[in-house]
């Protein structure tokens, strides 16, 4: 078995709106039975998460808040992976009236019209924090942090390379995590810039690309991936 564990973004790959339809999580499910690690890699922070997804445990590793926390489902253990987020940051986004702002062990978030805002508070303080766009939202986290960090710490958790992984996403904060990985997958509605870079392109949108993926994962580790994804895509790397 060549790919051994399949890593996946959130929020417009397996969810729509918030939400994982029953048969995605089936599909998940099926690619833990077929004995390989299932990983969900989000930018969201634990309770946001919570609030909408309750899952946890059809998933082997949970990253979160764009990779600075990595969450063991079954024990509920949490590592953080960089400093916690800092206080006087908050503080300063609040007085220039940056909300909502959502505010997680290791990074802070809010809408992307915020973005010069959030840009001059980070400056102000001399904080080294990088901002990171994703569609219409704006993450504020410590550099060098990211999904592809984050997937790396989870991995070697489970005793696994990240070139032994597939990984799929959609939006500008996957692209670390696709670019480091064995192979990269955009779903269908990924942005311009996400399926010009993936290794495979699927042609159906969110859960239902997650179907089509996992069962050529199943069926055949990705050998015929190319004509699974529509034709579209280089071979896997």
């Amino acid at each position: 078995m060549r790919f051994r564990a399949l890593a996946c973004d959130f929020d417009g790959t397996i969810a729509t709106d918030g939400v994982v339809a029953a048969a995605t999580l089936t599909a998940l499910e099926s690619a833990r039975r077929s004995g390989r690690r299932v990983i969900l890699v989000t930018g969201r922070t634990r309770r946001q998460l919570e609030v909408v997804f309750a899952r946890w445990q059809s998933f082997d590793r949970i990253v979160l808040e764009n990779g600075a926390l990595v969450v063991d489902p079954v024990s509920g253990a949490e590592q953080i992976l960089c400093d916690p987020v800092s206080t006087r940051l908050v503080a300063a986004l609040g007085l220039r009236g940056v909300e909502p702002l959502a505010v997680g062990r290791a990074i802070c978030a809010t809408g992307v019209r915020h973005l010069e805002a959030v840009r001059e508070a980070v400056r102000g303080l001399g904080l080294p924090l990088e901002l990171v766009v994703n569609r219409d939202g704006v993450v504020v986290l410590p550099a060098g942090v990211s999904k592809a960090s984050g997937l790396r710490t989870a991995l070697a958790a489970l005793g696994e390379p990240m070139s032994a992984c597939v990984a799929v996403g959609d939006a500008e904060n996957d692209l670390p995590m696709l670019a480091a990985v064995g192979c990269g997958v955009a779903v269908a509605n990924a942005l311009g810039e996400v399926r010009e870079m993936a290794d495979l392109r699927l042609s159906r949108p969110n859960g239902a690309g997650i179907l089509d993926l996992v069962g050529r994962l199943v069926a055949d580790d990705l050998a015929g991936a190319s004509a699974a994804a529509g034709g579209a895509g280089a071979a896997p790397r």
